[in-house]
């Protein structure tokens, strides 16, 4: 980062399909990218971080996505995928609570595709006891592991 900011890397974060519990790729503890090669997926924008994430992960791989549905907020790619329009990928943290009984969510692997999470800030200033006590919740919170 340029001058006065400073960056600092707090870890990264997978993601994760997200399914319907009847879907055929239900079994599978863990989906890999080219199994989803034609599916239709339930997407946030194109300008979107996850977005590019995802699809430049297809692209690596050679194909693309089928995007039916473009939405802007999570619960929204949920209510979607409930009522079979197609799956979606999102990260860890985004994931829909473990006692969905309509949703699971399984990590997307080969390649393992995740994001990294970190902060900007004015290089040489402390931060307020507000934002350190923040700051270090969200470290808590990526040193934790999650339910699959």
């Amino acid at each position: 980062m340029p001058d006065p900011f400073a960056t600092e890397s707090l870890g990264d974060e997978a993601f994760y399909v997200v399914l319907p519990s009847r879907h055929r790729l239900a079994r599978k503890k863990e989906i890999e990218l080219k199994a989803l090669k034609g599916t239709t997926l339930v997407s946030l924008p194109t300008e979107s971080r996850t977005r590019r994430i995802i699809d430049g992960a297809a692209a690596t791989a050679g194909f693309s996505f089928r995007h039916a549905v473009t939405v802007n907020q999570f619960a929204t790619l949920y209510s979607f995928v409930r009522n079979g329009v197609g799956l979606t990928i999102v990260p860890d943290g985004a994931r829909p609570p473990a006692n969905d009984r309509e949703l699971l969510s399984r990590p997307l692997i080969r390649p393992r595709v995740s994001r990294e999470i970190g902060i900007v800030r004015f290089r040489g200033r402390e931060l307020t006891p507000a934002a350190s006590g923040l700051l270090e919740l969200v470290r808590e919170r990526l040193r934790r592991p999650r339910r699959l």
